[in-house]
């Protein structure tokens, strides 16, 4: 748990300090992506690369939805848009490490 944290506060800290500059999801999905790697070592889970690109893709789109639905909306007002920003990657790192974190837990 104190592993999803760190990348959760990683990502509140990237997602701040690039809210405005267009594409820098890219970061946030190099951070997940680092994290699904790092916690299944932790549970002696071996991870392909063809498992990573299949996880690249699949969160990087996930991600990309989620961003465009709720967020477009909230950039009509700026400052309002780059906070619900950092919001949306806090959370959705959250969920995802300790989703992870469960799945790999019950198949090790």
């Amino acid at each position: 748990m104190k592993l999803i944290l760190i990348y959760t506060l990683a990502a509140g800290v990237i997602s701040a300090l690039t809210a405005p500059i267009p594409g820098t999801s890219l970061l946030l999905t190099a951070l997940e992506i680092y994290m699904l790697v790092h916690l299944a070592k932790m549970h002696d889970y071996t991870l392909g690369l063809k498992d990573i690109g299949y996880s690249a893709v699949a969160i990087w789109g996930l991600t990309t939805i989620l961003k465009d639905l709720a967020l477009e909306i909230l950039n009509f007002f700026p400052v309002i848009g780059w906070a619900a920003e950092v919001v949306v990657a806090v959370l959705f790192v959250f969920f995802l490490g300790n989703l992870a974190n469960l799945y790999l837990k019950k198949n090790v």
